[in-house]
């Protein structure tokens, strides 16, 4: 099921978008913090028209490009959302991108390791490197980490394969890239889950990662470098 925001107010630059809509069915922190997404998105709407406001417009790379900062679009699929964030902190090969609410993704190498906000967090996890990603038939084990509804630390072991699905040309907000598109298998018993990839040069462009079994996958685009 998911969990339509409707983006009720467009202000200027980065300011945020009102969430004014939600199912009724009460406070959800999984719901609440996606919705930021959208809150930090930057939309615009097209001037009134017979004293009805259009649907907002999309946002265009020259949109994004007048910030002067780079630029991560985060898209949850499952429940519906989606917005443009910015760096909140970076050390070493370890980004993390914020929303407006303190929503938080970091991602080493462009490969995520934690989450912060979402209620069903990844608390750290070891992942592959890059390289590590585009070795096709290459084999590693990567490890997750979370909070149990006691507070109890959960670690998850998984065993995964790569495989190279072939060079593709993407688009991300109206800008075409030639990448290699790799995917991930990881199994662990009976359970199993497949995170994409698509890489640029040394660099993941996008990506298609599994957070946590409640908030299932994330969508991550580098938009502006």
């Amino acid at each position: 099921m998911t969990f339509p925001v409707r983006l009720c107010a467009a202000l200027v630059a980065l300011s945020l978008l009102a969430a004014c809509g939600n199912d009724g069915s009460g406070p959800n922190p999984v719901v609440a913090a996606v919705g930021g997404m959208a809150k930090a998105s930057v939309a615009k709407l097209n001037p009134k028209k017979s004293g009805t406001a259009a649907a907002p417009a999309p946002t265009t790379r020259a949109d994004l490009e007048k910030f002067g900062m780079p630029i991560l679009r985060v898209t949850s699929k499952p429940l519906g959302q989606d917005g443009f964030l910015t760096i909140s902190d970076a050390k070493d090969d370890v980004v993390t991108w914020a929303t407006s609410d303190g929503v938080t993704f970091s991602l080493r190498n462009g490969v995520l390791i934690q989450t912060r906000g979402l209620g069903a967090d990844l608390m750290s996890a070891d992942v592959p490197s890059v390289a590590q990603l585009k070795t096709a038939g290459g084999t590693h084990q990567r490890v997750y980490f979370f909070l149990g509804d006691d507070d109890r630390g959960t670690r998850r072991t998984y065993d995964c394969t790569t495989s190279v699905v072939g060079r593709e040309t993407i688009e991300i907000v109206g800008r075409s890239h030639k990448v290699t598109h790799v995917s991930e298998v990881c199994a662990r018993g009976n359970t199993q889950i497949t995170n994409e990839y698509w890489i640029e040069g040394a660099s993941i462009r996008k990506s298609r990662q599994w957070v946590s079994g409640q908030i299932s996958y994330v969508e991550f685009q580098r938009v502006i470098d």
